[in-house]
């Protein structure tokens, strides 16, 4: 814009010279005044300018600063930049994860729920309900195949279905199984596979299998077993033959001793209850009143001898009556899990003893005899 502003003062400049150089009457064009000439150039070169503001034909290159085009020193130009379109980036279309050909979800337990009990050797049809989750149609060359655990009797493979089963579909598939003849609790773990022998699992097991699981219950057997052998043993050491507890006249303690033979019992029997049944019984004195509870110990004492009195207090009892009326309560009467497990130790040996005493006080020391004297049978269920 500049060059063109002075292109047009020159101009200006040179019809003036041009004008006063011409050879014209004086009476026309009178000679200009050097002031004239000025005010002349002046007025031309303000109109040039503002005719160079109102112009809005230039390219994109033109100046539109202000009237004066050149900075006064200090001062700084800066060019405004248009912000520039950012292009948009393409996200990409995630694409669908294929399905593949063979998967399967269980759906549920059509019968048998886990735990279920049976007899041993009792036969049964175990149903699962299973849905075609993958892309490819189960068709009659599918299979279930058995895949660890305990069989239970089972083929090693079940025919999944005589017909097709689309994805999306469910399909009942049964087996038919036998129970173990030992109780305990039993699974046997299966999975699928294809017409072409590939093996696959269920997708929603955290093992990837389904199963079966069942519990073989031993049907129960009682028995009653009476004493084999007795004795009595009091506080001085002298061995008696009844099988007595409580105190004496001597107010000396008197402890009872019996031993049971458990040879009609099989040694790898489970024992589930024994009842400590008392079959007979009397009372000298008021034991339960003045000494407290009779407790009932397992004691492994051997040939009864003097060293098998146990002055109180001792621990770990399997049984106890604190009172008459509790002698004839059988479910008073039932040995706690302690004798159980006693009894099922000395299987073996075939032989189980026990002692009776009043753990509280040896004796209440009034020179009167406070005595338990009873039949004592156990009564034994065993799977």
């Amino acid at each position: 814009m500049r060059t063109q502003k002075t292109f047009q003062i020159f101009i200006l400049l040179l019809l003036v010279t041009v004008l006063s150089s011409c050879n014209m009457p004086r009476s026309v064009v009178p000679p200009l005044s050097p002031a004239e000439q000025t005010a002349i150039i002046n007025t031309s070169v303000a109109e040039t300018v503002a005719a160079g503001g109102d112009d809005t034909s230039h390219s994109d290159n033109s100046d539109a600063g202000t009237a004066s085009d050149t900075p006064e020193p200090g001062d700084v130009v800066t060019d405004t930049l248009e912000p520039s379109d950012t292009p948009e980036l393409d996200t990409p279309t995630p694409s669908d994860t294929p399905v593949p050909c063979n998967r399967a979800e269980f759906v549920k337990d059509v019968n048998v729920p886990d735990g279920k009990e049976f007899d041993p050797g009792e036969n049964f049809t175990k149903t699962w309900r299973l849905k075609n989750t993958g892309s490819c149609t189960w068709t009659s060359g599918y299979n279930i195949v058995f895949d660890g655990g305990d069989s239970m009797d089972a083929p090693s493979s079940v025919q999944l279905t005589s017909g097709t089963v689309d994805p999306g579909e469910n399909v009942d598939v049964s087996v038919d199984l036998t129970a173990p003849d030992d109780g305990g609790t039993y699974r046997g773990n299966w999975k699928l596979r294809d017409s072409a022998n590939v093996v696959f699992g269920i997708d929603n097991s955290n093992s990837n299998v389904f199963w079966v699981e069942i519990k073989v219950v031993l049907p129960e057997e009682t028995v009653t077993i009476t004493w084999d052998s007795r004795g009595q043993v009091d506080q001085s050491g002298d061995i008696h033959s009844p099988n007595n507890a409580g105190d004496n006249s001597l107010d000396e303690g008197l402890q009872g001793f019996i031993t049971y033979d458990l040879s009609s019992l099989p040694n790898d029997a489970d024992i589930t209850k024994v009842r400590f049944k008392v079959t007979s019984y009397d009372i000298l004195g008021n034991p339960f009143g003045k000494l407290g509870c009779m407790r009932v110990y397992a004691d492994n004492y051997g040939v009864l001898a003097a060293a098998d009195y146990t002055p109180p207090p001792v621990s770990n009892h399997i049984n106890k009556f604190c009172s008459e009326a509790e002698l004839s309560n059988a479910s008073i009467q039932e040995f706690n899990s302690k004798g159980i497990d006693a009894i099922n130790d000395e299987l073996a040996s075939d032989e189980f003893q026990i002692r009776l005493q009043f753990n509280e006080l040896e004796s209440n020391n009034d020179s009167v005899g406070d005595v338990v004297r009873g039949q004592f049978d156990l009564k034994i269920t065993y799977q």
